[in-house]
């Protein structure tokens, strides 16, 4: 006998909901916040030393619990990379945050969905951005660092046709690839 299991996962929040709870970069307008400021809103600082610096993971997390009810990480650790021991901290509220970026887009694709998976053609250097161009999502740019050997990866929203409060992702190294969850509602 075999058992089939349909396994049900949850729609994404709408952008206008995701955006409105979004806790975006301070130089990106009145309302943006430091990097020191989130730590303070979730009440748990320091996190390791390697992620003082990237906080999109955070900022995203912020929004997730912001929203609230389905859409909450939760107060169980998560656990998704092998190589660490937890890829989330828990804030002062109850609820888990994600800080590592390359765990971000596996537990995405566990809660809601798969993303659309854009390769990078280094003889097209514009296809990510023409390919996501006039929708509005979440996008992960996963990259890889020669000198350290190791992936890494950067989320945001994205607006129709630019990252929605967020500073410009110049500092990646290799982009190996581009992970696009499109949001519903416009």
């Amino acid at each position: 006998m075999i058992n089939l299991f349909l396994i049900s996962q949850l729609e994404l929040p709408t952008f206008k909901d995701l955006s409105k709870n979004y806790f975006g970069y301070k130089h990106k307008g009145s309302h943006g916040y430091s990097n020191l400021e989130i730590f303070a809103i979730i009440g748990k600082a320091p996190l390791p030393q390697e992620h003082k610096e990237d906080t999109t993971a955070l900022r995203l997390s912020l929004a997730f619990n912001k929203i609230g009810g389905e859409h909450r990480l939760g107060s169980d650790e998560i656990h998704i990379s092998k190589s660490h021991d937890h890829d989330s901290v828990l804030g002062r509220d109850g609820q888990q945050y994600i800080f590592r970026t390359t765990s971000y887009g596996p537990f995405l694709a566990m809660k809601y969905k798969s993303p659309q998976l854009i390769r990078i053609d280094p003889m097209d250097s514009e296809k990510p951005v023409r390919t996501i161009t006039g929708r509005q999502g979440i996008v992960r740019f996963v990259t890889f660092h020669n000198k350290n050997k190791h992936a890494d990866a950067r989320i945001a929203l994205w607006d129709c046709d630019h990252l929605y409060e967020t500073r410009e992702l110049n500092k990646m190294h290799h982009l190996i690839s581009v992970e696009f969850w499109e949001l519903p509602g416009i």
